[in-house]
């Protein structure tokens, strides 16, 4: 079964634009230089970003930040309500870490991609510590979060990102869908708490995963969450990504080969090592119903033998 990368992203920005749209964004002396951003779904371009003056947009948080000569920790505060926005691309950044959550006591932020958007953020490479936490992300066709390094040197991959508490729910589509957390050439990532509901992929069950390591992902882990209604394995590791740990977590109706399993694809054919799952289920039911086991060494090209060692394994936690 093969995955199509995604290269096709919109709403990159120049990270030194200062000028909003309808004049100079103006920054009030008191939040001159803070890495504090309020968003809201009613805020608005040009706006300074401040909790009484939200932006609507990361392209607005960008903006924002280049107006305060980019401080070195941003946290990005996201009014509860529904975001309907496009698709958006984040360039690396001089920022040592970005943490994007609610705002307090506003509720949740939901971000509805409406089965037209493709996901709601691409990363581009970056060193810069991003953290993801508390969001709900809903009806993207193709996934949420992506984090899109190009290479294996370390200035062309997305470096310890964390993505937790969050709820990704109802997206594929009838072509379309390939994670919910898609990860091409990511290494130390944390994934822990997360939900993932109702992803199918209608035209190609097998190719919707909730995590998806590709392009030699290496050294990530997910830990706990809860997995249901996924039409593809919940976990898949391919083009040779190693070293990803899996732990606990609560499965059900989920997988079409396995929970979590190593793929070999015609792209890259040779055989990944040290992913691990550490449970002490050796069987679960997949998405339609039939047992399957928790861990899967495949291959597109069922000739080839298993590798050895095995591509990925399950140990007891």
């Amino acid at each position: 079964m093969r995955h199509a990368l995604t290269t096709g992203v919109c709403g990159t920005l120049v990270a030194g634009a200062l000028v909003a749209a309808g004049g100079i964004l103006a920054v009030p002396a008191n939040a001159a230089g803070s890495g504090v951003v309020y968003v809201s779904p009613t805020g608005k371009s040009g706006n300074p970003g401040t909790q009484s003056k939200p932006v609507k947009t990361l392209a607005d948080v960008r903006k924002v930040l280049a107006a305060r000569q980019n401080p070195p920790t941003v946290t990005v505060l996201f009014k509860g309500g529904t975001y309907k926005l496009p698709q958006y691309r984040w360039g690396n950044w001089s920022a040592r870490s970005v943490t994007f959550e609610p705002q307090p006591g506003t509720g949740a932020p939901v971000f509805d991609g409406a089965k037209r958007q493709k996901y709601w953020l691409v990363v581009d490479p970056t060193r810069t510590k991003l953290t993801f936490t508390g969001l709900r992300l809903s009806r993207y066709a193709t996934g949420g979060i992506m984090l899109r390094g190009t290479g294996t040197a370390d200035s062309r991959r997305v470096i310890g990102a964390t993505i937790k508490a969050m709820k990704f729910t109802d997206m594929g589509g009838a072509r379309s869908g390939y994670a919910a957390v898609h990860l091409n050439y990511a290494r130390n990532t944390t994934i822990t708490g997360n939900t993932f509901r109702n992803l199918v992929n209608r035209g190609c069950p097998g190719c919707m995963h909730a995590v998806y390591f590709a392009n030699q992902s290496n050294n990530n882990t997910v830990s706990g969450g809860t997995f249901s209604k996924v039409s593809g394995d919940a976990i898949r590791a391919a083009d040779y990504s190693n070293g990803n740990k899996v732990r606990g977590g609560s499965y059900s109706r989920t997988g079409t080969k396995a929970v979590f399993s190593a793929w070999r694809l015609a792209r890259n054919t040779r055989c990944s090592h040290g992913n691990v799952f550490y449970t002490a289920a050796r069987f679960s039911k997949s998405y339609r119903g039939a047992t399957i086991p928790t861990v899967l060494d495949g291959a597109d090209d069922s000739s080839k033998p298993p590798c050895t060692p095995r591509a990925v394994v399950r140990k007891n936690p």
